[in-house]
């Protein structure tokens, strides 16, 4: 991906009448956000970055364990969103985050009682350039050949009445635990999405056989897996495939070897845990999410933190149950969130997945 720097008046004429972008710079004693719409640009002054990120770490930590703290919620968002005058005239956000807010769900912020989800749309871009390259690379995009691939590795059937988590400690196979309802999640899928496709379910979603498949043109890619993030060498961050006998890989897609690949994909879903974690530096965060838009892919729906098996499974239902009506992506999930969270569930169970890259976009 080109990375010239765009100016203001190219991002300005990217951005619709309702979205806001809103860049965070962290910093001591004192962060900034430079808040963007279409017709005009206001920088606002935040509090310091310790500050911040001391909150924003506290709060993922309490929706990791299942809990809710509205106390806590409408903190971040008077410290991060309440400053911002256009965010109650503009319904669609553009979040480009900074050090530790790049793993806050902003969605799960709270105002006057009521999650930000509740109001708007949330998605997010690694930079203001991204955004517009990424906007520009989709409206390109011709019809695809080939509009669905889906790949569930890990089908097997179990009796275990305990959650399941898409999620590994380390990259053992001995911790690859079955995935009983990523089989269902993928070919419900196909069922919504236009023919033809492709399903590679069990044994036979290997790594070999999706580096094949995903040179085709095509307009989703959906991937239920096991996934790991590694934070001290973030290019070997992986999604797992299916092991191959003799075969020429090793089951982990790796994020070095992604960036490799040629995906021509308008949406790339990673229904796997931790797909979206990497080490936090100044300017980026490392990781599979950011590995796919580079290889060529519009935008990428991925996951914050361990997802339980069978609420991501119907919100995954909902989502794509939403895109087949020609919905904007962004609006899609959203519409897959709050079903989730009018069922009464916390943050926990829909917060952590997000959109990064083209927001916008539709599946034909």
């Amino acid at each position: 991906m080109v990375r010239h720097p765009v100016s203001l008046r190219q991002l300005q004429r990217v951005l619709s009448q309702d979205q806001l972008l809103i860049e965070y710079v962290l910093a001591n004693p004192m962060s900034y956000a430079l808040a963007i719409s279409r017709s005009g640009a206001h920088a606002y002054s935040l509090p310091s970055r310790a500050a911040i990120e001391a909150n924003a770490a506290k709060y993922c930590n309490e929706i990791h364990a299942k809990l809710t703290d509205p106390t806590l919620a409408q903190t971040l968002f008077r410290e991060l969103l309440a400053p911002i005058q256009d965010y109650g005239e503009k319904r669609d956000l553009v979040i480009v985050p900074d050090g530790q807010l790049h793993l806050l769900p902003f969605s799960a912020l709270g105002n006057k009682g009521a999650y930000v989800i509740s109001t708007h749309t949330v998605g997010v871009v690694p930079s203001s350039t991204a955004f517009v390259i990424l906007n520009q690379q989709s409206e390109e995009k011709e019809s695809a050949e080939m509009p669905y691939i889906g790949v569930a590795a890990w089908t097997q059937n179990t009796d275990s009445r305990s959650p399941i988590l898409r999620a590994i400690s380390g990259p053992e196979r001995s911790e690859f635990v079955p995935l009983p309802q990523s089989e269902a999640e993928v070919e419900t899928i196909a069922h919504d999405l236009p023919r033809p496709n492709t399903i590679l379910l069990g044994a036979n979603a290997t790594e070999t056989r999706f580096k094949e498949l995903s040179t085709e043109s095509t307009e989703v890619i959906h991937l239920a897996l096991h996934g790991y993030a590694d934070v001290d060498y973030p290019d070997r961050s992986a999604l797992i495939f299916a092991p191959e006998v003799n075969g020429p890989d090793d089951g982990l897609l790796q994020a070095r070897e992604i960036r490799e690949l040629h995906i021509k994909a308008k949406l790339v879903t990673l229904s796997a845990c931790d797909t979206g974690v990497g080490p936090v530096g100044e300017a980026d965060v490392a990781n599979v999410v950011n590995a796919f838009i580079e290889a060529g892919a519009d935008s990428v729906v991925s996951t914050l933190w361990d997802l339980e098996d069978e609420s991501t499974e119907h919100l995954m239902k909902v989502f794509y149950s939403r895109l087949a009506l020609h919905e904007r992506k962004v609006d899609a999930l959203r519409s897959a969130q709050l079903d989730l969270l009018n069922q009464g569930l916390s943050p926990y169970f829909w917060a952590g997945v997000q959109i990064v890259g083209d927001p916008s976009g539709t599946i034909r």
